[in-house]
């Protein structure tokens, strides 16, 4: 159940209990004097169990949702990671190259289990794939296949264009599973990372700040997000 419907589902309970009180009032400033009860005073203990029945019935849906699609995100992270040691290595073999595409297209066909397509028609029976992103993955996957010999920058470029693809998916999953911003974040400028980064350096010889800038110099989703914080 999306987020979507988990409100459409709320707002349906939230109707009917609304009926229900309206009724209830009607009929008490209706009813005869002589008669001290109601339909729905009478009946108010089975009309308050199908409520929290229905409503038991909506979250354990939506949590069985949530559960599945963290479940599927941690399977394509995973098949991204073993497709980004193809990538990496300087001479990777065929097999490391068909087991992280391999890995990526089994997590392409688990997400159908999760969503079917969207925008089906008549004149277009299939649809479409609920998350493009995943479809662009594979293609940039095939372009980089162990069969048509590419250079180490060409699997380099595939694996920064595949991180930016990640980065717009994560952010339509994380909207999807309804992921909430922490009560506590540790930012970047905060005091208590000045407090362990300082600790570090000075107990372990580390400068965090100069790694992070030496990375950024190479990584090119590091240099886009810098960028953005710049802006």
């Amino acid at each position: 159940m999306t987020n979507r419907k988990l409100t459409v589902r709320l707002l349906i309970a939230a109707i009917a209990v609304i009926v229900i009180l309206a009724v209830s009032f009607a009929e008490y400033f209706t009813r005869d004097p002589s008669n001290k009860t109601t339909f729905v005073g009478s009946n108010a203990t089975l009309f308050a169990l199908l409520v929290a029945a229905y409503l038991t019935y909506v979250f354990q849906q939506r949590g069985k949702f949530v559960d599945e699609l963290r479940g599927w995100w941690n399977e394509i992270v995973e098949a991204k990671s073993a497709f980004f040691i193809y990538c990496d290595k300087e001479n990777p073999t065929e097999d490391e190259y068909l087991r992280g595409f391999y890995a990526l297209s089994t997590s392409m066909d688990t997400l159908r289990l999760i969503y079917c397509n969207v925008g089906r028609a008549q004149e277009n029976s299939k649809g479409y794939y609920p998350f493009e992103q995943v479809r662009d993955i594979m293609d940039v996957a095939r372009s980089v296949a162990h069969k048509r010999k590419p250079t180490q920058e060409a699997r380099s470029d595939a694996k920064q264009a595949i991180s930016l693809i990640f980065q717009s998916l994560r952010h339509a999953i994380q909207a999807e599973a309804n992921a909430s911003m922490p009560d506590d974040p540790t930012l970047f400028s905060s005091d208590y990372r000045a407090k362990y980064l300082a600790e570090i350096k000075q107990e372990i010889g580390l400068d965090i700040t100069k790694i992070r800038e030496f990375n950024k110099k190479e990584d090119y989703s590091s240099r886009r997000e810098k960028q953005a914080n710049v802006v």
